[in-house]
């Protein structure tokens, strides 16, 4: 697994214990990771990738990635920490191969 040093971690004042952003170097865009409730089974977690509007906040035209679900609510904490201590490592994930070219294709360019 070959890691992709195309992404950082977006600094955020105070931090969240769970979601924060992400920014891809190749075109500059931002993305919001998050656990959300997973539609199938309530009880369990998902973690939900959303590209960001220039301003910051989800853009609602665009369609969020969803991935792993059935977390539980006691496993977001370390599931999300080592995303956010290595999302190169985490997108180099062959599971992760369609989010990775969502992520980070070139601005301009379509997928």
């Amino acid at each position: 697994m070959e890691r992709v040093a195309e992404v950082e971690v977006v600094g955020e004042r105070p931090p969240d214990a769970y979601a924060f952003s992400l920014k891809a170097l190749v075109n500059g865009r931002t993305y919001r990771v998050a656990p959300e409730r997973d539609p199938d089974q309530p009880r369990f977690w998902c973690i939900v990738v959303y590209r960001c509007s220039p301003g910051g906040l989800p853009d609602g035209s665009e369609r969020p990635w969803v991935g792993p679900c059935g977390l539980r609510r006691e496993d977001l904490r370390e599931t999300l920490g080592a995303i956010r201590a290595d999302p190169g490592a985490w997108l180099a994930k062959a599971s992760h191969e369609a989010l990775r070219a969502w992520m980070l294709t070139p601005a301009g360019a379509a997928l």
